[in-house]
């Protein structure tokens, strides 16, 4: 059969020229003699649900839209629609579009097995038969791996990403990492061609890769389609593996250049999508500000682009001019602070003037080490969106480097004067961080503590820092929580942003436990001993002592322990008339089978 995947970036919720689009992609398709065309999954609706009090408008208007696609289409075509809207993201279905009938495959099989004459109340994955072939179709990494994993005799399957790019998850850039991602084992597993279909484009903060890609039962790649870039890719699915066929080579993955181009498309996307055709920041001699003039300059083209040379830049202000000149962008020299004015401030005024002067979307050059550190967090901004506000300090400068060798920008890439990091320490004296190597050690560290949730007792001896130092990290970045919060959004970048990271406002505790010995020592023992006693003597009598050669009682299981004996009774005693409640054949199948009808544990 041949399989078409239509790689096309959307305006979520523009339903008339989404609709176009997608009909031009299968009038192509047809004439490129495609039997089944696929969409991504963020391709008719995006990926995020509107408020509850438009849900039943905007779903009325996704039904019209999917009924004008199945009178309009040129060939059969599967469309991942919104269904249930309970959740942030919402639920799909995949709808088979063909000869003007709509058939929700999911909602389908789950009818189907609950109709039969042994109903389940589930159906895991989805399949249908179409043209001969067999298929089933993924819509989560959950579904591969019940596709993986139980007899499932299917001959294609259709897998429909709904992971953005995020830079430390491989399989997120689809086909673009297929070497460090999961997809060529699943195809194994499976043992069936499998079709990974990529949404692009940027949707509210975040970016998708494109790069769908076909794989053959064995894993090899047999066609692909660009990162990054709309396309229209076809391949012949559902033979035998044995058939003679094209095999590609995956490409060798560059992640500071893939980096550079989803930052890049979610910096057009952004702006594009909400309206506006130009961008506004500031050059103030950070790296972040000169890369991020670079970034926009690729995405909207020189001239959407307006930078002002801000007063703050200072001595790197004639740099700053000059790389402005190099991009051909729109250059305007602050006119310098007032006396008494942070100069920070006064670019912040000049900025919001520059972009009401061209109705352009102001953009902030933090990245995600400042804001982890609360380092300039809490300074006034007008920008609407931090394009590197969820990549670290290190990457951007491995950015740059990449962007240096297609054409050189930047004169040298390196950190200024404009980059270093103050870090307060405990005595209230301040650290400052200012060398390549040692921002790259700070980011590392922000990383395990932020995309792994490592606590200290964890980083301290893995860090190449001094344990003041990693102390002092993780307390600036506890205490920056609050100016975080007004901060502009962000392009998400990671699998866990800063948001997603989030602290609760209403604690003042961070944590001091620097080893693991310190977690089952002082308060903790002791709390944990006096909860075990408490709670043993109310169940069963005077519990034994406490003490054990490990040196102290983990709270978090007694606490559990605690909750499940709450839960389930095992702090009553066996009552009588509670026992009386029970029927004569029920009492007597419990005390047959050794049991206690009032406590938790089974008779080991």
């Amino acid at each position: 059969m041949r399989v078409g995947i239509a790689q096309i970036n959307t305006v979520p919720g523009a339903f008339d020229q989404t609709v176009a689009q997608m009909v031009a992609q299968s009038q192509t398709a047809a004439e490129r003699g495609v039997e089944l065309l696929v969409f991504p999954l963020a391709a008719l609706a995006g990926v995020e649900v509107v408020p509850y009090a438009d849900r039943a408008s905007f779903m009325r208007d996704v039904a019209d839209a999917l009924s004008s696609l199945s009178e309009q289409l040129a060939c059969p075509a599967l469309v991942p629609v919104l269904m249930d809207l309970g959740d942030e993201r919402g639920d799909f279905d995949v709808a088979l579009l063909d000869d003007g009938a709509i058939t929700p495959i999911r909602m389908m099989s789950r009818l189907q097995a609950l109709s039969s004459p042994a109903p389940q109340q589930d159906v895991d994955v989805p399949e249908l038969e179409f043209g001969g072939v067999r298929i089933a179709l993924a819509l989560s990494h959950s579904d591969l791996d019940v596709l993986g994993g139980y007899d499932y005799d299917v001959d294609v399957a259709v897998y429909f990403s709904e992971h953005p790019f995020a830079l430390d998850d491989p399989s997120s850039a689809m086909g673009a990492c297929l070497d460090n991602g999961r997809f060529v084992d699943d195809a194994r597993r499976i043992s069936a061609w499998f079709v990974g279909t990529a949404s692009l484009g940027g949707y509210s903060d975040e970016v998708f890769s494109g790069s769908s890609f076909v794989l053959d039962p064995t894993g090899e790649l047999v066609a692909s389609a660009p990162a990054f870039e709309e396309d229209l890719l076809v391949a012949e699915v559902g033979g035998p593996a044995a058939e003679p066929h094209d095999v590609l080579m995956p490409e060798v993955f560059d992640a500071p250049f893939a980096l550079w181009q989803a930052v890049s498309l979610g910096v057009h996307d952004f702006v594009t999508k909400h309206g506006h055709a130009d961008a506004a920041l500031c050059l103030d001699g950070t790296i972040g500000s000169m890369v991020l003039a670079a970034l926009a300059s690729d995405a909207l083209g020189p001239r959407h682009v307006h930078v002002l040379v801000g007063a703050s830049a200072g001595s790197a202000a004639p740099v700053c001019r000059d790389l402005a000149r190099r991009l051909r962008v729109d250059v305007t020299s602050s006119s310098g602070a007032p006396r008494g004015i942070d100069p920070r401030d006064f670019d912040e005024l000049e900025l919001a003037a520059l972009a009401r002067e061209h109705g352009a979307l102001a953009l902030s050059s933090l990245d995600k080490t400042a804001l982890a550190l609360g380092t300039r967090a809490c300074e006034v901004s007008v920008a609407v969106l931090c394009p590197l506000g969820d990549v670290y300090r290190s990457d951007i400068l491995d950015m740059a480097r990449v962007r240096n060798t297609i054409s050189p920008l930047f004169k040298r890439v390196r950190l200024r004067v404009a980059d270093e990091l103050m870090l307060p320490l405990a005595a209230k004296s301040v650290l400052p961080i200012a060398g390549e190597h040692d921002i790259a050690r700070i980011d590392q560290l922000l990383f395990g503590h932020i995309e792994y949730d490592r606590p200290l007792a964890e980083l301290v001896p893995d860090a190449p820092l001094p344990e003041e130092v990693v102390c002092a990290v993780l307390r600036a970045h506890r205490q920056g929580e609050l100016a975080r919060r007004a901060a502009p959004p962000v392009l998400a970048m990671s699998t866990r942003t800063l948001d997603d990271a989030r602290f609760p406002l209403g604690v003042r505790w961070h944590d001091e436990h620097a080893d693991d010995a310190s977690l089952l020592s002082g308060g903790s023992q002791a709390l944990g001993s006096r909860v075990m006693e408490g709670g043993a003597e109310a169940a069963h009598g005077p519990a034994p002592d406490a003490s054990s050669p490990a040196g102290g009682v983990d709270l978090d299981a007694t606490l559990a322990l605690l909750r499940d004996l709450a839960e389930q009774g095992g702090f009553v005693s066996p009552d009588l008339a509670s026992l009386e409640a029970l029927s004569g054949a029920d009492l007597r199948s419990v005390l047959e089978s050794g049991g206690n009808p009032m406590s938790p544990f089974s008779e080991n």
